[in-house]
């Protein structure tokens, strides 16, 4: 089984890391840390981008070490780009069988409270996805016009 997980090193991001070891482990998967730096971002003199905390790369390298630590092989991916497009791009391209977003909750009304990332994910994606927020996870198919 293949694993994408979609990491910006937000508290959101972290909840979903922690899901994605429990299924690795359940499932023995691997796992792709993947990341988009958004075209917006400006760029800093460290290297980093304003509105990216800490770093795109450290957080994937952060992830990958937390993953490994825990028993999960794992690599690691950083584009550029629309997050919700390429998330949905390499989840075509890569073949995977799941993908894990995080998210800042879920309710009766999820499909409000979704970010737009994770809203478009859900809505366009060829495997299906969990949305993982503090307190629920909630699991969403492909729709018939994602996987054609």
């Amino acid at each position: 089984m293949k694993l994408l997980l979609a990491y910006d090193g937000r508290d959101r991001s972290r909840v979903a890391l922690d899901e994605t070891v429990r299924v690795a482990l359940d499932e023995g998967a691997s796992v792709t840390v993947f990341a988009v730096i958004p075209k917006s971002a400006r760029g800093t003199k460290s290297g980093g981008h304003v509105g990216q905390a800490p770093h795109a790369r450290d957080d994937v390298a952060h992830a990958k070490s937390y993953l490994g630590e825990r028993g999960v092989q794992a690599e690691t991916k950083v584009v550029a780009g629309d997050p919700a497009d390429e998330i949905l791009s390499e989840a075509r391209t890569g073949d995977y069988d799941l993908i894990v977003v995080g998210t800042r909750e879920l309710g009766r009304v999820s499909k409000v409270l979704l970010g737009s990332v994770s809203q478009a994910v859900t809505r366009q994606a060829p495997c299906p996805v969990l949305v993982v927020a503090p307190e629920r996870i909630e699991r969403f198919e492909p729709t018939a016009h994602a996987v054609a």
